[in-house]
């Protein structure tokens, strides 16, 4: 016995898909004629026939008011309370205005405020500021080094530069003590010169 090839496709799937029109009877007669065929031999489709049916007159009963639902809507809207005045007022466009130019100010200021002059940059292998003395001093080879910096605070003097290649230091004292400086220096035992290097006061 041969197998019988269904070329419009399983005829369950296609009488499930035509239930609502068969219903209705909006259906064509070769699709009404698949259908009627099919219901005949299915249980399952006829069952579903039977809950469309059903659900067809339920929906017949239902009242056709949809357009007095569109009615209320629109009486509802209409029953809104009105703005209030303040909202019904135009808008001044020069408050707009005012505001706009306020915040540009604003702007403007902030953007170019005067800023602090920035510290001087020095770069790490830039050369120190040369210090300034205006005494030399000189001591003999063999004074100590405790010895040499008693020599200096008794002169009140500050030690600026040194030694030098010639072994001399650069001391810096108030002009006005220079001259009793110098003469302390020349009375310490090691000092071997002790002189002024810059114009007397």
């Amino acid at each position: 016995m041969g197998n019988l090839v269904h070329l419009r496709g399983d005829p369950h799937e296609e009488t499930q898909k035509l239930l609502p029109w068969y219903v209705t009877g909006e259906l064509d007669a070769p699709d009404r004629m698949l259908a009627d065929a099919h219901l005949a031999g299915c249980e399952e489709c006829r069952a579903d026939l039977t809950a469309e049916r059903r659900l067809r007159d339920a929906v017949a009963d239902l009242p056709a008011d949809a357009g007095s639902g569109w009615d209320r809507l629109a009486a509802s809207l209409n029953d809104r309370p009105a703005p209030s005045p303040l909202l019904k007022r135009p808008v001044r466009v020069a408050w707009f205005v005012a505001a706009q130019a306020a915040v540009v100010l604003l702007v403007v200021t902030v953007l170019f405020q005067r800023q602090p002059e920035p510290a001087p940059y020095h770069a790490l292998g830039e050369a120190p500021a040369p210090r300034i003395g205006n005494m030399l001093v000189m001591f003999g080879p063999a004074t100590s080094e405790p010895a040499l910096r008693k020599a200096i605070e008794a002169s009140h003097a500050r030690l600026v530069d040194g030694p030098t290649a010639t072994g001399a230091y650069v001391l810096s004292v108030a002009p006005e003590q220079r001259a009793s400086a110098l003469a302390i220096l020349r009375a310490q035992p090691g000092v071997t010169l002790a002189e002024p290097i810059d114009a007397a006061p």
